[in-house]
């Protein structure tokens, strides 16, 4: 998966993919996102989607204070805002839907309210 931060690829981002675990239609995955300045990004990469119906949970672990903004982006679908959230806090669930069209590429643009360094971690689920 392409990795990028403020817009430059780089290999500081990681997404933890040794937890993931498949159930037919879905998966779940624990994610780390570098934060730098109070900014992250993640971006997944092109893949085929085929008109799919997502339907996404994520839960933020850590850092355990503050306020996080959270925009996504599919960016094969002219950076369409797919959602955006600006009071996501630590063990709050936030869910959404979102039907793709035949490839998506989906960016995750973290916005802490520390314009610290850290490390966003948690974890996702998607079911189609």
């Amino acid at each position: 998966m392409k990795k990028l931060m403020n817009n430059v690829e780089s290999d500081d981002i990681v997404c933890g993919e040794e937890a993931v675990t498949s159930n037919g239609g879905s998966f779940q995955q624990n994610f780390n996102i570098n934060i730098h300045d109070g900014k992250g990004f993640y971006e997944t990469g092109v893949s085929n989607t085929f008109w799919s119906s997502l339907i996404i949970k994520a839960k933020i672990f850590q850092p355990q204070i503050g306020v996080w903004t959270i925009i996504i982006r599919d960016k094969v679908n002219r950076n369409l805002v797919v959602y955006e959230n600006h009071h996501v806090v630590h063990d709050k669930e936030i869910s959404f839907n979102y039907k793709t069209g035949f490839k998506a590429n989906l960016l995750i643009e973290a916005t802490w309210s520390q314009s610290k360094d850290a490390i966003l971690s948690g974890e996702i689920s998607i079911r189609y």
